[in-house]
């Protein structure tokens, strides 16, 4: 299992409450953004490579597919060099990319659905030497696929960005367009039907 793999599971197979995280005021160099707006593709990667490997992981975990995940962050980059110039100076670059590649992953997935016909089903993530440990690891991730599957938009929405993300509740209510307390309980009811689901489907083994 690798590093990677290993902060997924741990992430979403305890009480599903991210770590403490104390957000920046600003997370990105506004010398960088004002020569990306100006049209410097390297100031624009500058901008965009600290939070790559959370919206990599994002969309992975809406997709289940790698390769899907790959297309949609890149897409999302094509639609974020495009807007760029509606970026709020002072605003988070993350909630930026992360709340753009929720979006193009999931509509990358419901085309790959209607083009394929079926549910999308991943190879396991994790590389386990015991089968006993690759069959639950597998069960967990189908459970939980089935608990997201299950909730809301709006709510699974929120608890992708928050969990996978890492965004704090305001930048949640920045990307959804709703307030911070909203942003607030559409993640703390997520995170409880997340775990309700996950302790029966434990509960039948």
């Amino acid at each position: 299992m690798d590093a990677s793999s290993q902060q997924v599971q741990a992430d979403w197979a305890g009480e599903l409450e991210p770590p403490l995280h104390v957000v920046p005021e600003l997370d990105h160099d506004p010398r960088a953004l004002a020569r990306a707006l100006a049209g410097d593709g390297k100031a624009f990667a500058q901008l965009m490579a600290p939070h790559m490997d959370r919206a990599f992981r994002l969309a992975v975990r809406v997709t289940r597919d790698r390769a899907l995940a790959e297309d949609a962050v890149q897409e999302a980059l094509v639609v974020l060099h495009r807007d760029l110039k509606n970026f709020r100076s002072g605003t988070s670059v993350r909630a930026f990319l992360c709340g753009t590649t929720l979006r193009v992953a999931s509509t990358l997935l419901r085309s790959a659905r209607r083009r394929t016909a079926r549910e999308l089903v991943t190879a396991p993530p994790h590389a386990f030497a015991d089968p006993e440990a690759a069959a639950q690891a597998r069960e967990l991730e189908a459970a939980l696929a089935d608990a997201l599957a299950s909730l809301p938009d709006r709510r699974r929405e929120a608890v992708l960005l928050r969990l996978d993300a890492d965004l704090s509740h305001a930048e949640i209510a920045t990307v959804l367009g709703t307030t911070e307390a909203a942003a607030r309980q559409l993640v703390y009811e997520a995170q409880k039907a997340l775990r309700a689901a996950l302790a029966s489907r434990l509960e039948a083994r």
